[in-house]
């Protein structure tokens, strides 16, 4: 019981510092959060969070059946058009006053709007799968038939693992040198998240 209560534990925390690995989600969230501020970082890791709820469950209860399946190859193709829509929402359209436009609370978006956003990010992204699986399920196979709570744990414990670190993250960013930093430079920064997140896209049609 212990074991499996310790393994429990080092998987959440591995994934609150996976959260800093480059990804769309975490490119998402970083410039949302310097953006517009640590609550509209949480909404949309909330929606991230959500996402990676269901894919926690698919992964718990089905393995990775779902990317064997023929149409996984179409969820692919979504999911870099996603990415290419936020990449091109994200890129700046025009390169002066952003930062004083920012500073006044202008293109700000509603919370559940981000949520939507970040929730789609996820949900699209069949690689967070395949994530899940090299995190869980080597210990869902160890202990999910010996105890039955394991696998609802490994589940519910990522979520909520998941969301701390997004909010923590996200309150990070509003450290006053980095907010700073992006207030200084933010079309210059906005284009590199832009540019990432469309490299991203292209790697994802590539395979």
């Amino acid at each position: 019981m212990s074991d499996a209560i310790l393994s429990l534990a080092s998987i959440c925390g591995l994934l609150i510092f996976s959260q800093l690995s480059p990804g769309p989600d975490v490119f998402f969230v970083f410039r949302t959060a310097l953006a517009q501020g640590w609550r509209a970082g949480a909404a949309v890791g909330g929606g991230i969070s959500l996402g990676f709820f269901i894919q926690a469950l698919v992964v718990a209860f089905c393995g990775s059946w779902v990317m064997q399946q023929p149409w996984a190859q179409w969820v692919l193709y979504a999911a870099a058009a996603w990415l290419l829509y936020l990449a091109w929402k994200i890129f700046p359209k025009k390169w002066a006053a952003t930062a004083v436009e920012l500073e006044a609370g202008q293109g700000k978006e509603k919370l559940g709007a981000l949520l939507r956003q970040g929730f789609l990010c996820n949900i699209l992204n069949p690689k967070c799968t395949l994530f899940i699986c090299g995190l869980a399920l080597g210990p869902l196979a160890v202990y999910g038939e010996s105890f039955a709570w394991f696998a609802p744990a490994v589940v519910l414990g990522l979520t909520l693992s998941g969301q701390l670190g997004w909010v923590a993250w996200s309150l990070l960013l509003q450290w006053a040198p980095l907010r700073g930093l992006y207030l200084r430079y933010t079309a210059a920064i906005d284009a590199l998240f832009a540019a990432l997140l469309a490299l991203f896209a292209l790697l994802l049609l590539r395979n």
